[in-house]
């Protein structure tokens, strides 16, 4: 079978196949509408941009016309997608199906999907919302960038749910083809930690390194979705925006003036909320590391190593260190769950065949 990775994050999509190719997106979604700045040749497009028109199998006919990521942005309609719980939500379905219909571009064989939920939905939904991609079905096409002209009907053959943020933990030890990286962690029996800050959530989840990844639960593994992730920095910088000049932005809006450092003019004026970002993004690491000792305690000297990932990871980088007295961050950390779903995959597939051999 044909592996797919997708880690439907809240603040991006990322996603990653058996050939090694790669989508990352912002999970932003916004009605399509006709663009009308042209250059001589036409509508100005990047490759980057993502249109698709969706129908819906079992829908009565229900069609999408949508714009996603970074086009959708273009829009004041933009919303990021994801309700807290992403079992059989419209939101789920759009960008997965997308996602997928990008990672099996030019794929004729039967498709496994790996993918994740967060630790308390992943212990009371993981097989509910298997059986929800099983039946999953849905044709689009794409109307521009790098995949425009491309169709695609997108049904599963097996899926695989795996624990969101805890599937860090294979990339921190091994390569993408499951082979082992840190031989001094790997069986060690020693406690291992994923810190995963995602953009809504923040996944702790601690390891026993034997000959499973078991996570350990009581005292150690957690989610939280309630002012922990990286849209409290987004609104942050919102609050900034407006006390400087009483104006309110869009999430879209304000994700542009974080990406240009936190400057922007606004009605002729120059408007620099950048030490205030910066000083969020100090104040918003401490929270999330006053959460994590809170819920360890004296446990804490008993974990061997940290590892840091996700999104959050990178932007808060310089706030994390001292933490803990070993910690690392994992390279590419954004990517580190989709990463590590496919891991998680392809032994899962290997176990298996072995099973039949025996």
């Amino acid at each position: 079978m044909f592996k797919i990775a997708i880690d439907l994050g809240y603040g991006f999509v990322k996603g990653i196949n058996d050939r090694g190719d790669r989508i990352c997106f912002p999970s932003l979604v916004a009605p399509a509408f006709e663009r009308n700045f042209t250059s001589a040749f036409g509508v100005l497009e990047d490759p980057a941009d993502i249109h698709t028109i969706l129908n819906y199998a079992n829908g009565n006919g229900v069609q999408k016309d949508l714009f996603m990521g970074n086009l959708a942005l273009k829009s004041s309609k933009a919303s990021y997608s994801f309700d807290k719980n992403k079992i059989d939500t419209e939101s789920t379905q759009m960008l997965l199906a997308t996602a997928a219909s990008m990672l099996t571009a030019n794929v004729n064989e039967p498709i496994h999907l790996i993918t994740g939920l967060p630790l308390d939905y992943y212990i009371t939904q993981q097989r509910q919302f298997e059986e929800s991609l099983l039946n999953f079905y849905v044709a689009l096409e794409h109307f521009a960038g790098e995949f425009k002209g491309h169709r695609a009907n997108i049904k599963f053959d097996k899926v695989t749910v795996y624990l969101q943020g805890g599937a860090s933990i294979y990339p921190c030890l091994m390569d993408v083809h499951g082979m082992p990286k840190r031989r001094d962690l790997l069986g060690s029996g020693e406690l291992l930690a994923v810190v995963n800050l995602g953009f809504y959530t923040l996944d702790v989840i601690v390891f026993q390194a034997g000959q499973t990844f078991e996570p350990k639960e009581e005292g150690f593994s957690f989610s939280l979705d309630t002012e922990v992730g990286m849209a409290e920095l987004r609104k942050m910088a919102g609050e900034a925006f407006f006390q400087k000049t009483k104006s309110r932005l869009t999430m879209p809006q304000i994700e542009a003036i974080l990406k240009k450092g936190g400057k922007q003019t606004f009605e002729g004026i120059n408007v620099d909320i950048s030490d205030e970002i910066s000083a969020f993004k100090a104040t918003l690491a401490q929270v999330i590391l006053n959460h994590i000792r809170s819920k360890w305690g004296s446990q804490q000297s008993f974990i061997h190593t940290v590892f840091f990932c996700g999104g959050g990871a990178e932007e808060l980088r310089p706030h994390l260190e001292g933490f803990h007295y070993n910690q690392e961050i994992i390279e590419e950390s954004q990517f580190a769950d989709a990463v590590g779903y496919l891991i998680h995959g392809r032994i899962e597939e290997y176990k298996a065949k072995m099973n039949k051999i025996l």
